[in-house]
């Protein structure tokens, strides 16, 4: 029986469904086309897949009620909320981290190029906060939710290790 999700990324949402063939093969299904993917975890967050004769390698961290997908490319931030939980939900407004505290945290080892706020400043969701690069890429790592900026953890040359605290939004 296959697994059904809205994937929201950005301002997108994306309806997805995933189905267990064996065990490492996936049937995923994303803007009503189907793609047969062989998945591999190769550490504790770090994922392999084949799709159509190509690899990609990519790491999965947890950052509140969203994932943040970080790989050679960058880093997305993706929300994942079953499908049918979505659907009982639907009416109650923003995402479920929308109020309270939001921490913003390193997704990989790297060094601060640039910090785009300030404490107190007033920021708006996926806007940008800090800029870290990581694997020869610049990131730009965004604001999970519209608030207050709280707490800044880091400066620019520093060097973060991944899950570090950077960033505190209220």
């Amino acid at each position: 029986m296959p697994m059904r999700f809205v994937a929201t990324v950005g301002d997108a949402e994306h309806q997805v469904e995933v189905e267990e063939l064996t065990a490492h093969t996936l049937r995923v299904g994303v803007g009503g086309r189907n793609f047969e993917v062989d998945a591999r975890q190769v550490g504790p967050s770090s994922f392999s897949i084949l799709l159509e004769r190509r690899s990609f390698d990519f790491d999965v961290a947890r950052d509140g009620e969203d994932l943040v997908i970080a790989s050679r490319r960058g880093a997305t931030r993706v929300a994942l909320v079953d499908a049918e939980r979505r659907s009982r939900h639907h009416g109650a407004g923003a995402r479920a981290h929308a109020g309270g505290r939001a921490e913003l945290k390193a997704m990989m080892p790297g060094r601060v190029v640039n910090v785009l706020v300030a404490v107190g400043d007033d920021v708006a969701q996926h806007q940008g906060l800090v800029v870290v690069e990581a694997m020869k890429m610049e990131n730009e790592l965004k604001a999970p939710k519209a608030g207050k900026i709280a707490e800044i953890r880091v400066k620019p040359g520093q060097t973060v290790e991944k899950g570090e605290l950077l960033v505190v939004v209220e």
